[in-house]
């Protein structure tokens, strides 16, 4: 009966020992993927700091442009405004030539 009772406990001793040692290899592998997690939780911190990086510099593009746009849309504008303005000076010499024109000819 002692016999029995020692072989049982041997078993049940290499059972713990396989048993510790699964659970070794679990923790060590479990502490080998917390870093691989770290790590990509800092790269990912990196990709999410480019991201808005580049939204920026995009932003950043985009105002430039509208505002290039802009200022030729105002140019446009105005040298309209520039030319509306020179006809209309020419068109009002014009008229007061003819004026003087009909008061010379009402004249004689």
């Amino acid at each position: 009966m002692a016999n029995n009772l020692n072989r049982q406990l041997d078993e049940i001793l290499i059972e713990v020992r396989k048993l510790r040692a699964g659970y070794e290899s679990l923790a060590a592998a479990n502490s080998k993927y917390e870093v691989q997690l770290s790590d990509l939780k800092v790269e990912a911190d990196q990709y999410k700091q480019e991201n808005i990086k580049l939204k920026k510099e995009l932003e950043a593009k985009r105002e430039v442009k509208n505002s290039k746009l802009s200022q030729s849309e105002d140019k446009s504008e105005s040298s309209g405004t520039d030319d509306k303005s020179g006809m209309k000076l020419q068109l009002d010499e014009f008229i007061k030539d003819i004026d003087q024109c009909i008061q010379i000819i009402q004249a004689k």
